[in-house]
């Protein structure tokens, strides 16, 4: 008795799905990685296409050159956020009686049991306490990061030898061809990708810091980093990284014009770059269903939670390119996109 195809499909998603879950400790750190060699490899590449007259820069100088950026980059953001933790701790007795104030007005419209029950519950945040936590966090996250180097290293170290591994792997001149034109594809979409987004977030942030900065809103800083970090997660991310700063202004200050000048200044921001600078630099190249894009947030989140989202739109341009190239897997690519149309190669299945 043979067992229907369905079926084996269904068991291999299954495992797929548990070994994803199961190895998120171990896979994530190698996405990250992947990302950032994506990110490094473009950023090279656009660097040794640079002119001065009849010199150009050697790849090795650009190697280094972006090695620089990309860990000024890194040392930045985190410069930042360890210097807002004193400044958090510093501000929370603050933060709390102003909360508690906020919460003796909500009683007069919310009901006293309402404005008792969520003070009660602000009254066990412990700062100091969670403070080990914190600290344990951290030393998880250099070990992370360490790891994160550590793989882009030999990645670096693989790609030099990649197409002559192609080579032998596939004997056939065509076939090896073909698959180099997917994996090129893949590479380039996903450059392209992270290339704009990092550009249109960094943006998204240094405006919002205008907006913020000037107001005397507190952790400024932080909140315009979380809004490149946050612009990278569809939808979702550009509504939180408008909130949370509001919320805070809403907390601060004893007046609601500086909570409606965050909101509805930020707000205007993500809405202006979301909807209009963004799909002009990145015209047809990210050719994917909104719905799609919505169950891929969603499945991510599940699976590797915040990296996860983060990384959802890219794996399923992956998917999608992937399916456009193999005869079987194309009305696949078709239901994916947009508006039905995929990206014109040869495929590599026939």
């Amino acid at each position: 008795m043979s067992v229907p195809r369905w079926f084996l499909w269904l068991v291999a998603g299954a495992i797929l799905l548990m070994g994803l879950v199961a190895g998120r400790a171990y896979l994530v750190p190698i996405a990250i990685a992947l990302v950032l060699f994506s990110l490094l490899a473009a950023l090279i590449d656009r660097i040794t296409r640079l002119r001065l007259g009849s010199l150009s820069v050697p790849r090795p100088l650009a190697t280094i050159i972006g090695l620089v950026i990309i860990a000024w980059a890194l040392f930045l953001m985190v410069s930042v956020m360890s210097s807002q933790v004193e400044a958090v701790i510093a501000a929370s007795p603050r933060y709390v009686a102003r909360i508690e104030a906020l919460l003796s007005q909500a009683a007069e419209f919310f009901g006293r049991d309402i404005a008792e029950d969520l003070q009660k519950a602000l009254s066990e945040i412990n700062l100091t306490a969670r403070i080990p936590g914190l600290v344990g966090s951290a030393g998880a996250t250099v070990t992370t990061i360490t790891l994160i180097v550590l793989y882009m290293g030999f990645m670096f170290v693989e790609r030099g030898a990649f197409r002559t591994k192609l080579e032998r792997l596939f004997p056939d001149p065509d076939h090896s061809e073909r698959v180099h034109t997917v994996i090129i594809s893949i590479s380039d979409s996903v450059q392209r990708y992270f290339s704009i987004k990092l550009f249109v977030s960094a943006l998204t942030g240094m405006a919002a810091y205008v907006v913020m900065k000037p107001m005397g809103l507190d952790f400024a800083e932080t909140w315009a980093l979380l809004a490149v970090l946050l612009n990278f997660i569809p939808n979702i991310g550009s509504a939180v990284a408008t909130i949370l700063p509001a919320i805070v202004a809403l907390v601060q200050f004893d007046t609601l014009g500086p909570f409606a000048i965050v909101f509805f200044g930020v707000g205007s921001i993500q809405l202006m770059i979301g909807n209009f600078v963004e799909p002009a630099l990145m015209g047809r190249s990210l050719n994917l269903s909104p719905l799609v894009i919505i169950l891929s947030l969603t499945f991510w989140a599940f699976v590797w939670g915040f990296v996860g989202m983060f990384l959802s739109v890219p794996i399923m341009v992956i998917v999608l390119i992937v399916c456009s190239h193999i005869p079987a897997w194309r009305p696949a690519a078709v239901l994916l996109s947009r508006d039905g149309r995929i990206p014109d190669s040869e495929s590599i299945g026939e």
